[in-house]
């Protein structure tokens, strides 16, 4: 049997739309971020650029680059990294072990996946009559199952 070609190239070796839309998009650490369900074309190169995901009915949506892509695997797409946005909602700590509030929005650099700063839901009212502070990635000390800073809720309330 001959393999197909198509502009000299074999069909063999590449995949479908059905082989992405549909999928579990799993991040480094094979935590579920959602199913791929739009496919991204270049209209001028034609080259692909990335896939948007599904978080479901409660979670917006997110648009993944072809850069942070991995593996297109037989059951899911693995990326190289950990989703960003995946931090809303995550319990922020200060240095000490204090419960400051929960994380409501971030901002990234650009397109990247990178956090510049995030705002965080305060707990309660400690500076002032804010209900939502302004954190700059450089206060984060570690991201996991919450965010622990490397200052102290009293630091926090000084800026």
């Amino acid at each position: 049997m001959q393999e197909k070609n198509i502009s000299g190239k074999k069909i063999n070796k590449t995949i479908t739309s059905e082989d992405i839309l549909g999928k579990d998009v799993m991040d480094a650490e094979g935590g579920f971020i959602g199913v791929a369900e739009k496919i991204f074309i270049d209209s001028k190169s034609m080259d692909f650029i990335g896939i948007s995901v599904d978080k479901g009915l409660i979670r917006s949506g997110l648009t993944i680059g072809k850069s942070y892509i991995n593996k297109i695997g037989e059951h899911a797409i693995f990326l190289k990294i950990k989703v960003a946005y995946d931090i809303k909602g995550m319990f922020v700590f200060d240095k000490d072990g204090k419960k400051i509030g929960v994380v409501s929005s971030i901002d990234l650099h650009g397109n990247k996946n990178k956090i510049k700063n995030i705002y965080v839901k305060l707990n309660f009212p400690i500076f002032s009559f804010k209900e939502k502070i302004k954190i700059p990635a450089s206060h984060i000390k570690n991201i996991g199952e919450n965010v622990i800073l490397n200052v102290t809720l009293s630091n926090l309330s000084n800026k």
